[in-house]
């Protein structure tokens, strides 16, 4: 069996092994040749696949950068160091350098395997534990290294809320646990005509970065402290939904991918994705003008590439992403 007809039993059967945390699928790659236990979910983004939708998905040449800039979010929000920059004059050449330092979770990011746990189990994916990595903090276990190594291509599919929301009426608050229901969801897609491919990458705008544009100064600095934002609401059926589909990785606009806090505690997703299914979750994603192209050709489909950054150890990094019509 290869990664491309992946059999998976179903979400009432997780864990995969009874002494394992809820819902996790540890052990589920890795097993046959040609994956890596590594890339998890990412295992998904085969030739074959990535050969597909660039046939299908390349056609007009338009393409859009998916980072928001690295100093964009000012105070930094969640009380994360901010971006720093030092521009260093070279005399007597007229030659100039400059050095960066930011928190990788600062801005658009992707989260790695290591970035969140099981919190009661104390676990990351696969087993690995808290000690294993601050004991050896340049090793590669769960890192996002190795995600760098090959980079991210394949299909993505976008579900704008933001659309949906202004057709129906709904009164989006950006900045207080607004969730985002599945059934919306699937009314979305269906509407877009968009239909889900196991190894698509899930791109979910619900214009948390378009509301943090319109706001002064003032407010910014409010936003910052506040650890409430819309997302996808959480539950048994929409993590059932999630486990079906397989996506190769989750990605929105929003500090967090999932409305916080939880609608339903019990169906966190943060660790049940990056924990329990080694899937990665990007945040904090530039998806206006996104929307905009796929609007303008009335296709929500795209050719989507990642470049993380490459470094040992890698906990999060800035996605440095591009999506292509």
């Amino acid at each position: 069996m290869s990664s491309t007809d992946k059999s998976i039993p179903p979400l009432s059967n997780l864990p995969l092994n009874k002494d394992d945390p809820p819902n996790s699928a540890w052990g589920l790659w890795g097993q046959t040749e040609g994956e890596d236990a590594a890339l998890g979910s990412l295992n998904y983004l085969t030739k074959a696949r990535i050969l597909q939708t660039a046939k299908e998905d390349i056609q007009t040449g338009d393409r859009v950068a998916l980072d928001l800039p690295l100093d964009f979010f000012n105070p930094p929000l969640l009380g994360r160091a901010g971006f720093e920059q030092k521009i260093i004059d070279k005399s007597p050449l007229t030659v100039n350098d400059d050095v960066i330092s930011f928190n990788t979770q600062g801005s658009s990011q992707w989260d790695s395997l290591r970035h969140f746990a099981y919190q009661k189990e104390q676990t990351f994916y696969n087993g690995v534990t808290q000690e294993q990595i601050h004991s050896q903090p340049k090793s590669n276990v769960n890192s996002l290294q190795p995600w760098s190594k090959k980079g991210l291509a394949g299909r993505g599919i976008l579900v704008d809320y933001v659309a949906f929301a202004q057709r129906r009426g709904i009164d989006v608050q950006h900045f207080k646990p607004h969730g985002i229901a599945i059934e919306d969801v699937k009314s979305i897609l269906k509407e877009q005509g968009t239909e889900p491919r196991v190894g698509d990458v899930l791109f979910l705008r619900t214009g948390y970065v378009g509301a943090y544009k319109l706001l002064d100064d003032t407010k910014r600095k409010e936003v910052a402290s506040v650890r409430e934002w819309c997302g996808l609401a959480q539950g048994e059926e929409t993590t059932k939904w999630l486990w079906e589909r397989q996506f190769a990785a989750v990605v929105s606009d929003s500090p967090g991918f999932e409305v916080r806090p939880p609608t339903d505690r019990k169906w966190h997703l943060h660790p049940i994705l990056l924990a329990g299914w080694g899937t990665p979750i990007g945040e904090l994603f530039d998806l206006d003008e996104l929307a905009d192209i796929c609007e303008r050709l009335r296709r929500w489909s795209f050719f989507f590439t990642s470049a993380p950054l490459n470094y040992t150890g890698a906990v999060a990094s800035p996605p440095n992403a591009i999506a292509l019509f």
